[in-house]
């Protein structure tokens, strides 16, 4: 299967250019008042358009709706086939009904931009781990419309941003993508950004971007969110209509972090006026904790679920923020002896209940997932081939018995909780080297969500069973399962799955020595990446191109050497100079040119689009001993099925009870545990004291 089969190759498949250098200018942040001509030349005043301040209140989209105010009126006149191109995206840039519901608090509403679930929207106050897949869709999409709008405005438009430490940073990561896009299609757009109030979390992120340049010194980020005049809200009610707790949902779930915060705040003094509601003020500050968590301030969000917990009576919730402090303390801080700690805290609060109910049994399936997690994270670290098998064990022991809590329980919270664990099972299946018996569950449980038919369940579906596939050595089922997952996505056109199908498939051709099929696919994924602007995955496709021409004997053509002047200039030069393919090789080994082996799962988060960062560590890759990066010079030999070893880990573990044709051991049926359909199906997980979306913890 190769990247041909992508129906209706788009443009940039089609274009052979492959040279591109990211942009190193085109946003500029002006932290003090100075003068326009000083700070960006002369030719700027001319070109300078003035954008007007946002409210205060950072509503999603409050930044672009001020640009568009200026720029559709100039639109409609001079490129109305651009608004007709793309009046998809204005219908949600600029539709009435935002994200904090019709009518509802903070004042006008703006453009709903990413039309989010109300599922989705409470499930993310459910949760740690960011989901930007979809919201990185939309973002792209609204920044390629602004680069071909904007020039109405000029052909070389400087677009002077007052007061834009109040863009919400929805707008932020669309107008950055713009100077990228941009810059990439060879036009000059230039944003000066007026800083007016002081600093914030996000911009201290963004100047360290590439393509931004600070005037100045920006001023330091407040300890506390900043007043947002006209932000009144009624008093959230645990148990009456959710529209408060789904606007903060939203915010959580756009990475609108600022407006989270302020929804908050205003919520815990109005609820706090009234007196007598613990749980919900508790509720509030673990919300807190989860906005800060997502942006990183780790400390802060234990000191906000301790205080949390410090306030909450009922024990459901109790459990429930115990167990968020132990899931944090596992990923951001490899602490698995204090999560352990709070874990078994979270069961004490659920095992005093005399008669423990539904939102009882759920809380204590979710922490039996948690020591679960905790248990393969210690068995992936020990020394010890005994400690390691047995430390597998427990963690198979610990879903089972979260599993046999939920297994006739009924309710969509248990029936996504059943598919969650069963997902978790089929991974330790694979963490623990038995790929086929993992593969052959995984398609059980899947085949429900996959009857659905709907396109989107396809993609993941292909790709965990390639990964599979390539970790036991089928590279031929590896690349077919690739393939297939190649061909939904681009019928969906989701270019930033596409490209990470593409690299994992032109890995797979590297390990079955298929030069001539890893050329092809790789080349496809570098132009998907330079069109994506993302320049670590440039980097390493590139590097499969160049490895996959220098293994097959190929020489470069003149697209590809192009752009290895640029990104490789040590093994362009060795090119240059006649270099045969052992001096090659060791001139992209010294070149540093590597690519990365297909992880576990697809990455549900876009750091080049988010602009948030990245964890220190991928925990599914730790999980599974996949590394980060791998030298294709350096393969040969090495079965994938051996994988990268973990800390004390020589191979495959055989680790847990074993099983012929399921999941280890006889604990359950074999019929499938989940015979359910997958995340995009499931509705709510209940959270204490109402439905919430529960997502993938793990």
């Amino acid at each position: 299967m190769t990247s041909s089969a992508v129906a209706a190759r788009p443009d940039w498949l089609q274009d052979p250019t492959l040279a591109w250098r990211p942009a190193v200018r085109g946003v500029v942040l002006c932290a003090h008042p100075h003068d326009l001509a000083g700070c960006l030349g002369p030719n700027a005043v001319e070109a300078a358009v003035d954008i007007g301040p946002p409210g205060a209140g950072y509503d999603h989209l409050c930044g672009v709706q001020e640009l568009l105010a200026v720029l559709l009126p100039a639109a409609r006149a001079a490129l109305p086939e651009v608004l007709e191109r793309y009046a998809d995206v204005l219908s949600l840039l600029t539709r009435a009904d935002g994200p904090d519901g019709p009518g509802g608090e903070g004042g006008a509403r703006r453009g709903r931009f990413v039309p989010v679930s109300e599922t989705a929207s409470l499930g993310t106050t459910r949760r740690i781990s960011r989901e930007s897949h979809t919201t990185a869709g939309w973002i792209d999409r609204a920044a390629r419309f602004l680069v071909d709008a904007l020039p109405a405005l000029g052909e070389r438009p400087v677009l002077v941003l007052d007061a834009f430490d109040h863009w919400d940073r929805i707008s932020v990561r669309i107008l950055y993508r713009t100077v990228l896009i941009a810059d990439l299609q060879g036009r000059a757009i230039t944003v000066r950004g007026l800083v007016r109030d002081g600093g914030t979390l996000f911009l201290q992120r963004l100047s360290r971007q590439r393509a931004v340049r600070v005037c100045g010194e920006l001023p330091p980020v407040p300890d506390s969110p900043r007043v947002a005049p006209g932000l009144d809200v009624e008093p959230w009610r645990s148990g009456g209509p959710a529209g408060p707790l789904r606007a903060i949902g939203d915010a959580i779930a756009l990475q609108n972090f600022e407006r989270a915060d302020l929804l908050i705040a205003a919520h815990l003094a109005a609820v706090g006026a009234e007196g007598g509601r613990a749980d919900d003020l508790a509720d509030l500050i673990r919300l807190q904790a989860i906005s800060d968590a997502q942006t990183g301030r780790f400390d802060s969000a234990v000191a906000k679920l301790e205080q949390s917990l410090e306030v909450a009576e009922k024990p459901e919730l109790r459990a429930h923020l115990n167990y968020l402090v132990a899931l944090l303390v596992t990923k951001r801080k490899d602490d698995t002896d204090s999560a352990r700690t709070y874990y078994l805290r979270g069961l004490e609060c659920i095992d005093a209940l005399a008669e423990p109910g539904v939102d009882a049994q759920v809380e204590k399936a979710w922490i039996l997932n948690g020591l679960a997690l905790a248990a393969a994270i210690d068995a992936r670290e020990a020394q010890d081939t005994g400690r390691r098998d047995q430390l597998f064990q427990a963690a198979f022991e610990l879903e089972f018995d979260a599993f046999r809590l939920v297994r006739e329980m009924p309710g969509d919270s248990a029936f996504y909780l059943r598919y969650n664990l069963s997902h978790n099972l089929a991974f330790l299946l694979q963490i623990t080297g038995r790929h086929r018996q993992a593969e052959d569950f995984l398609r059980s449980v899947s085949a429900t969500m996959l009857g659905t038919g709907r396109s989107e369940f396809f993609v993941p579906h292909h790709y965990a069973i390639a990964v599979l596939q390539l970790r036991r050595g089928s590279h031929e089922e590896a690349a077919e399962s690739f393939g297939a997952a190649v061909r939904v996505a681009g019928t969906l056109h989701d270019p930033f799955h596409l490209e990470k199908l593409l690299a994992a498939a032109g890995y797979t051709d590297l390990r079955r020595a298929d030069h001539t099929g890893a050329a092809r696919h790789y080349r496809d994924a570098a132009r998907t990446a330079r069109r994506l602007c993302d320049e670590t995955a440039f980097a390493q496709d590139l590097a499969g191109l160049l490895w996959a021409l220098t293994l097959g004997g190929s020489r470069w053509d003149r697209h590809t050497l192009a752009a290895a002047r640029i990104w490789y200039p040590e093994a362009a030069g060795a090119h240059d100079r006649g270099a045969d393919q052992e001096e090659l090789t060791e001139a992209l080994t010294a070149a540093g040119a590597e690519v990365a082996p297909p992880s576990s799962k697809l990455p549900s988060y876009l750091a080049a689009v988010d602009l948030e960062g990245l964890p220190e560590r991928d925990l599914n890759r730790f999980l599974a001993g996949i590394t980060s990066r791998e030298n294709p010079g350096r393969l040969s030999g090495r079965d994938v099925a051996e994988g990268a070893p973990g800390p004390g880990q020589a191979g495959a573990s055989q680790a847990g009870p074993a099983a012929a044709d399921g999941p280890p051991g006889s604990r359950r049926d074999r019929s499938g545990a989940v015979p359910g359909a997958g995340p995009a199906m499931v509705d709510k997980v209940s959270a204490p004291g109402r439905p919430v979306v529960g997502g993938g913890r793990r």
